[in-house]
């Protein structure tokens, strides 16, 4: 896709154009972002409350009825149940397991593994499996 970027004057309104032959879920992405800004989750660390950019997030767990969101270096407690959070998250965001949504853009590499699951692991090194269930689903997202 060819980017073009016009420079105007300060007192000039900005505004932006997308020319495409149809309305894919990508373009929609930046259609919200362009208009909205990074979407953001409120998380809980020791105590404190914390606003975390989407973009951010490398993986939502659900453990014990309670979620949890990775960050590169940091996990925080949600106050969300796991199927809330799908439904709000964009494409960048798949399910890979029962209890687990991964930021797909965080993944460096995948591998198969037993049972039909893969394994993948993150930017920051971490690994988690996929369970087989999702392994169709994610193959198609990363173009596999």
């Amino acid at each position: 896709m060819k980017v073009v970027f016009n420079s105007i004057s300060k007192n000039e309104k900005e505004s932006a154009v997308i020319n495409a032959a149809e309305l894919t879920d990508s373009i929609k992405m930046a259609i919200s972002l362009l208009e909205n800004g990074e979407a953001a989750i409120v998380g809980y660390k020791d105590g404190e409350k914390c606003s975390l950019s989407v973009s951010r997030i490398y993986y939502i767990e659900s453990v014990d009825d309670k979620s949890f969101v990775y960050t590169k270096n940091d996990c925080y407690e949600v106050r969300y149940k796991l199927y809330e959070l799908e439904d709000t998250l964009d494409r960048r965001f798949l399910r890979v397991s029962k209890s687990m949504i991964c930021n797909i853009r965080k993944i460096r590499s995948v591998k198969a593994a037993e049972n039909a699951r893969m394994k993948a692991t993150l930017l920051n090194d971490e690994t988690i499996m996929i369970s087989r269930n999702y392994v169709k689903d994610l193959k198609k997202r990363l173009g596999l």
